[in-house]
């Protein structure tokens, strides 16, 4: 059952609120490296991270590909929407990392690890490439997805979107 805001104000302007909030400008997450590049919109961050484009991971999907499909965005926002299959490692957690640092921990080595967030430029999904990178994943089995949740949706592949009533 969907969720309902209390005005039609609050419901047009959550998903402005969201995207800003994800990608780390409402909570002031931008690194200092980021922050003095001024990261614009279409702007690769973290180029040495490999980007898998939208249609290529819809097709491994498809075909039920060994892959491990990570979704860096917060708890609450994943479980509104995401894509089916992925689990939830929330780049940014409340308790410093440290739950975050257990689950990569657990994530296979040796299989393709494919990671998104909201921003098509791969914000939080690229530093979480990074880190399981320092975990002993090897770079050819680490991407990210390119365009990030926002142009797979734009795309219309398969997702779970939890409906908002007015």
């Amino acid at each position: 059952m969907g969720k309902t805001f209390g005005c039609y104000s609050c419901s047009y302007f959550l998903p402005v609120f969201l995207l800003f909030a994800i990608c780390g400008v409402v909570q002031g997450r931008i690194s200092l490296a980021q922050e003095s590049a001024n990261p614009v919109p279409g702007k690769i961050i973290h180029p040495e991270v490999q980007r898998i484009p939208a249609i290529e991971l819809k097709d491994l999907l498809a075909k039920k590909a060994d892959l491990v499909l990570i979704d860096v965005n917060p708890k609450d926002f994943f479980d509104s929407w995401h894509i089916r299959s992925a689990i939830n490692i929330p780049y940014n957690s409340l308790d410093g990392g440290a739950s975050r640092d257990r689950k990569l921990k657990k994530v296979p080595v040796g299989k393709l690890i494919v990671l998104y967030c909201l921003c098509e430029e791969g914000v939080d999904s690229s530093e979480e490439a990074l880190l399981l990178r320092s975990l002993g994943h090897a770079w050819k089995n680490v991407k990210v997805l390119e365009g990030g949740l926002t142009k797979w949706d734009e795309k219309g592949y398969p997702m779970y979107k939890q409906k908002i009533t007015e």
